[in-house]
């Protein structure tokens, strides 16, 4: 495992999946996605065309494909590269309190390690981590 960050929403699930599943939506809400788009729609198999921004300030593009969409509670997408595979999965858990969001990204492959120089997994981590409290924060905003 290169990084897991897990984050409490204090919504229901499915308010919770929806605006997660809802890749499209993500910028706003989300100060880590600048772009963000699903070809041909939200789905097992949908393109994703993301931009998103480094805990340095820099913005970098990456396509992962969708692999697993399990309503509401499992996300999976891959990000494929010669010699590169970065899975990413998100899981949401109902919990007393609300919602818990997991999200765990591994890397494989002999170019994995080039990948980690690049990606660290505390730079994984961080943008993760940006991405969720956004989200559990967008539940606080009665606007968002």
């Amino acid at each position: 495992m290169d990084c897991r960050v897990t984050v409490m929403v204090r919504a229901p699930r499915e308010d919770v999946w929806r605006r997660w599943a809802d890749v499209p939506g993500w910028p706003g809400w989300n100060p880590a996605c600048t772009e963000a788009a699903a070809t041909p729609a939200m789905a097992e198999g949908a393109a994703l065309r993301l931009r998103l921004r480094h805990p340095g300030g820099r913005e970098f593009f990456t396509a992962p494909r969708v692999t697993r969409l399990e309503a509401p509670e499992r996300m999976e997408w891959l990000t494929r590269a010669l010699g590169l595979r970065a899975e990413t999965v998100s899981e949401l858990v109902d919990e007393d309190d609300g919602t818990r969001v997991t999200v765990t990204s591994t890397s494989h492959g002999p170019l994995a390690f080039a990948y980690r120089l690049v990606m660290r997994p505390r730079t994984q981590a961080l943008i993760h981590t940006q991405m969720l409290n956004a989200l559990s924060a967008s539940f606080a905003d009665p606007d968002a």
